[in-house]
C-alpha cells in the first residue's frame, strides 16, 4: 500500500515542505509540495502542522496539505490502472498540475501479451547461474503457463492488464486451476511464480504493476512430494531381468542411473569419453551437469562396470518418453508390483493423481537420482552425496530424500539398543 508523508529540511525560516511517496520496495520519490512553514510550527514526528499552531493561515495550510495528500492518492490509483509510470516526474506533475511531465508507456499492456514477450526473450537470455542459454524446459514451462492464463481469461471472459494483476486476480486464477483444470499444488505454485516473475520484469520495461504482486501472499504453497525409490535389493532384481532388446537397453540405463545419480538428460549424454582414471588407476565417470553447470566425478560401481564391459560402451541413448515408458515395463516384470502410496501422471489426462498404485507405475526417470541419494544416505557423508546430486545445502538434500526433522530419533535408539 502506498504511503504519503510530509517533512521539512533544516531550521531555516521559512522551510519548504516536501512530499515523500513510497509505493512498494522500489518506489520512493520526494518532491517539494510548494508550501512553506516556520519550523517552530512543524511537528517533525507526525509530519504535520502542530496542533497548538492551528490558527488562521496555519489551519489553511493543514487543509491544503491534506488535500494534496488525497490528490496524490487519487491520481496514483488512476495512473496505475492506465499503465502510467509512477516516478519522480509523475509526482512533480501531480503537484504542479503539469501533465506534460508524466511519462506514459506505449499503452496499457495485457498480462497475456507481456508473458508471451517474456517467453520469447528467454530464447536470447543467459542463465547467470550456469552461464548457459535458458533451458528448453524453462521456456516450455512458460509456454504452459501462458496456455493456462489464456484458458482462464477465456473462462472468465475478461482480458487483464498487468496493472490488474493483484491478490484477487491470483485467487481467481488459482481457483480456476484447482476446480476447473484440476492441476496439482506444485503446478499451481510454479504458475504463480512465473506470473510474478513477469510482473516484476514489467517494471523494468516502464509498466506499472499493482503493489500487491510484491506481497508475500502472492504465492501458492507446494505440497510435500510423495515419491518412491529403488533400493539395492530391487536393483539386483532388475539386473536379472530378460526381455526385448530395447527393454534390456532401458534396464541398463536404469541401473547406471541408480549408481551415478545423473538426471536423465545428462545420463543419455554419457559415453566412453566420460571415463577418466585417477593416478592410482581407479576409473571414474566425469560429466558436467546441464542444470547446474557443476562438474561431477563419480566412481564406477561394479554394476555399471559389468554393463560397460558387456557392451564395450554405454547403452544406446533413447528419448525421455521411451525411457520412462520402458523402465516401468522392466520394473513390473522384475517384480516391483507391491502396492505403495505415491503420485503419478495419469496416462490419459496427463494430470497428477495421488493414491495407492503398483510400485512400477510410479517409477520414472527422476526415481534414479533420488534412489542414488537415498541408497547412500547414512552410508556416506552428506557433502559427498551432495557433490553428486548437486544440492547446495544439507537441508535441500534432506528435503529431497524425505528425511524429516525427527528421523534422527530412530538412529539414536537403534545405536543405543545395539
Amino acid at each position: 500500500m502506498a504511503t504519503i508523508n510530509f517533512f521539512i529540511k533544516g531550521i531555516k525560516n521559512p522551510a519548504s515542505i516536501y512530499v515523500r511517496l513510497r509505493n512498494g520496495r522500489s518506489a520512493d520519490f520526494t518532491n517539494s509540495s510548494g508550501f512553506f512553514i516556520d519550523p517552530k510550527y512543524w511537528n517533525s514526528t507526525k509530519g504535520e502542522v502542530k496542533q497548538s499552531a492551528l490558527f488562521d493561515d496555519k489551519i489553511n495550510l493543514s487543509r491544503d496539505l491534506n488535500n494534496l495528500k488525497n490528490k496524490v492518492i487519487e491520481e496514483l490509483n488512476s495512473s496505475s490502472s492506465k499503465g502510467i509510470t509512477i516516478n519522480k516526474q509523475w509526482l512533480e506533475s501531480v503537484i504542479s498540475n503539469d501533465d506534460s511531465k508524466i511519462e506514459k508507456t506505449e499503452s496499457p499492456k495485457l498480462i497475456y501479451d507481456l508473458m508471451n514477450e517474456y517467453k520469447n526473450e528467454l530464447k536470447f537470455k543467459i542463465n547467470p547461474k550456469t552461464n548457459k542459454p535458458i533451458s528448453e524446459n524453462t521456456i516450455r514451462g512458460f509456454t504452459q503457463v501462458i496456455e493456462r492464463l489464456k484458458n482462464f481469461e477465456k473462462h472468465v471472459g475478461i482480458k487483464h492488464l498487468v496493472s490488474e494483476v493483484d491478490l484477487n486476480f491470483k485467487f481467481e486464477f488459482v481457483n480456476y486451476m484447482i476446480n476447473v483444470s484440476g492441476f496439482s499444488q506444485n503446478t499451481i505454485n510454479k504458475s504463480i511464480k512465473q506470473l510474478k516473475t513477469v510482473c516484476l520484469d514489467a517494471i523494468d520495461k516502464g509498466f506499472s504493476i499493482n503493489i500487491q504482486v510484491r506481497s508475500t501472499k502472492f504465492n501458492h504453497p507446494r505440497e510435500v512430494a510423495d515419491f518412491v525409490t529403488i533400493n539395492e535389493a530391487e536393483i539386483n532384481q532388475i539386473r536379472k531381468f530378460k526381455g526385448t532388446d530395447y527393454h534390456m537397453n532401458a534396464r541398463d540405463w536404469l541401473i547406471i542411473g541408480c549408481w551415478t545419480g545423473c538426471r536423465v538428460n545428462d545420463l543419455m549424454q554419457l559415453s566412453m569419453n566420460n571415463i577418466n582414471e585417477t593416478e592410482k588407476g581407479q576409473k571414474f565417470i566425469r560429466y558436467t551437469q546441464s542444470k547446474t553447470n557443476k562438474q561431477v566425478d563419480i566412481p564406477i560401481h561394479p554394476h555399471v562396470e559389468e554393463i560397460l564391459k558387456r557392451l564395450k560402451d554405454f547403452p544406446r541413448p533413447i528419448s525421455d518418453q521411451r525411457f520412462n515408458e520402458w523402465i516401468k515395463d522392466v520394473c513390473r516384470d522384475s517384480g516391483l508390483i507391491e502396492e505403495v502410496y505415491g503420485s503419478r501422471q495419469n496416462p490419459k489426462s496427463h494430470k497428477k493423481e495421488v493414491g495407492t498404485f503398483k510400485k512400477y507405475e510410479l517409477i520414472r526417470s527422476h526415481t534414479l537420482k533420488r534412489s542414488f541419494a537415498t541408497n547412500h544416505y547414512n552410508k556416506l557423508p552428506n557433502k559427498i552425496i551432495m557433490a553428486v546430486t548437486g544440492h547446495s545445502t544439507e537441508q535441500m538434500l534432506l528435503n529431497y530424500i524425505g528425511e524429516t526433522k525427527n528421523d534422527h530419533i530412530d538412529d539414536f535408539l537403534n545405536a543405543w539398543n545395539n
